[in-house]
């Protein structure tokens, strides 16, 4: 084995652990019957299934986490995923498609200092490598294939808890799914909440504010002050954009908080509830 594969070796292999961990996620630390299973591409993932609480069953609520994250995020979604079932929806959490890992920069043994000499860095005349357009595509249809095949497998497990079924989607997650409706790639739902969407590629994300004004259903768009700069800057445009004079296709809130605060998680289960409830009057 040379240096090359070597170095090649140590730099993917915590990309490769990162991975291999998100599959294989137990959740040992929740009850059995919250952990049902499906298949995707072969590969058997995990889906967190918690029944509604209480009176209410008003339906079933999916929670998608920004690209990369598992079935139980730590945080906003996390809360929701407990918070939402005493309020009448039972939820159904999935893990999110891997997103773009960072380019892997190999040095040539010939290039590697001798002891004495500067050690390893990007010359200030050459700009990192990027992702070729192709490589992107790829990417995308990739993830597009894996989200599709998730969602289209939890009807069978969402078939306990028939009603209104609502999708939460977080960051880049959302902005991929906002594309997939737009395009009819994915069944729409009764209800949608994005949170903080956005997508990496600048056309892309440009493109978004239009193509979430043109979803024909019930949409709640929460933004935080804490969202990445992508989300932020189309902010104003998805509003501007959004149906006119029709307030139950289309509202937008802004957190005063950022979401690493438990009091906006409060705040946001209140917006989805009060969301949610108008949209249940209006289309019983």
């Amino acid at each position: 084995m040379n240096l090359r594969t070597t170095l090649l070796i140590l730099t993917l292999f915590p990309l490769m652990a990162l991975a291999q961990r998100n599959t294989m996620q137990d959740y040992d630390y929740l009850p059995p019957t919250e952990v049902a299973k499906i298949t995707v591409e072969g590969t058997e993932q995990p889906v967190l299934v918690r029944p509604w609480q209480g009176r209410n069953q008003y339906g079933a609520a999916v929670l998608l986490g920004d690209l990369g994250e598992d079935a139980d995020p730590e945080g906003l979604l996390a809360f929701l995923r407990r918070d939402l079932t005493p309020k009448g929806w039972a939820t159904l959490s999935i893990g999110a498609p891997q997103g773009a890992s960072q380019p892997n920069h190999i040095t040539d043994a010939g290039e590697i200092p001798k002891p004495g000499e500067a050690q390893l860095g990007q010359k200030r005349d050459q700009s990192l490598p990027k992702y070729s357009l192709e490589d992107w595509t790829a990417l995308r249809e990739k993830q597009k294939t894996a989200l599709s095949q998730t969602l289209g497998q939890l009807d069978v497990l969402g078939k306990a808890y028939p009603g209104k079924r609502m999708l939460i989607v977080n960051g880049q997650s959302a902005g991929l799914v906002i594309e997939m409706l737009t395009a009819t790639a994915l069944p729409s739902p009764d209800l949608l909440v994005v949170i903080n969407p956005y997508l990496e590629l600048e056309a892309e994300n440009r493109d978004l504010a239009g193509k979430l004004a043109k979803l024909e259903l019930p949409v709640l768009d929460i933004q935080s002050p804490d969202g990445l700069p992508a989300s932020l800057a189309t902010q104003d445009t998805r509003k501007a954009l959004s149906p006119m004079g029709q307030p139950l296709r289309y509202e937008q809130q802004r957190l005063a908080l950022n979401l690493d605060q438990p009091t906006a998680w409060q705040e946001v289960l209140i917006l989805v509830q009060g969301f949610a409830q108008r949209i249940l009057r209006a289309y019983p």
